[in-house]
């Protein structure tokens, strides 16, 4: 591993985790209007910059088998993650210990998976840092998978059909649904409080309904939004060839 100098000016975000496919930042501050100005998580290809990795298919080290993955991608990632890519590979972000976690993430909130899987970051990681902040919310299309059962305690299931969301609910998840607009709620679904549908009541930094299962008692509403901004497009294309059933 490629050792992080350290800075003297206060860094924007931190390396959370690298393995030599992939690294795991967390940035500080966040203009996103949606979600409000909470910790964004980020999971990029080390080697290559986040277009160049779609490309040659390393994309799928942090992305799996999203089916969004490519061109499809809901995220421009020609901005954010391309901006975190550059910063990381000048050395602007130090290095971040478990033992830091507590000056970094206390009275603040947190967004696992702004861009790649939130799995990736190893369990404990995770559960550390939600003990240490004041709230998160977090997503994963992995919640098939049983090594990555555990995580449903601290992140949402991501699903992209009704078909999707029956299957995350008989496996004791919580979701959070991508539908088109002609698409109605489905039982145990609320529309994001955060969404244009809903008039923007809120902001996720604020709202946090997207943290997982809090307990097996856990009986609140799952969550539902209108495929909006870059994703629309494309989420209207995986349709039209079956990429999305």
């Amino acid at each position: 591993m490629r050792p992080h100098t350290r800075v003297s000016r206060k860094p924007s975000g931190y390396v959370l985790h690298e393995m030599s496919e992939y690294v795991i930042i967390a940035t500080l501050e966040s203009d996103n209007e949606k979600t409000g100005n909470m910790i964004q998580i980020w999971s990029l290809v080390r080697v290559e910059s986040p277009l160049r990795a779609v490309k040659s298919g390393r994309a799928r080290a942090v992305c799996f088998d999203c089916p969004a993955l490519g061109e499809y991608c809901y995220v421009d990632l020609s901005r954010a993650p391309l901006g975190i890519w550059k910063a990381y590979h000048h050395r602007k972000y130090p290095r971040l210990n478990p033992d830091q976690y507590a000056q970094v993430f206390h009275g603040r909130r947190v967004r696992f998976g702004a861009y790649g899987e939130s799995v990736l970051l190893p369990f404990d990681m995770m559960r550390a840092i939600a003990e240490a902040s004041d709230g998160w919310t977090g997503y994963t299309h992995q919640w098939r998978r049983p090594e990555f059962q555990p995580y449903r305690a601290y992140v949402m299931a991501s699903c992209d059909t009704a078909q999707d969301t029956l299957d995350a609910a008989a496996m004791g998840w919580r979701r959070f649904r991508v539908r088109s607009e002609s698409d109605p709620l489905l039982t145990g679904e609320i529309t994001c409080p955060a969404s244009k549908e809903a008039g923007h009541r809120t902001h996720c930094v604020d709202c946090l309904l997207c943290d997982g299962m809090q307990g097996e008692s856990d009986a609140r509403k799952s969550i539902a939004i209108i495929v909006h901004g870059i994703g629309a497009r494309n989420f209207e294309s995986l349709i039209q060839i079956g990429g999305i059933q």
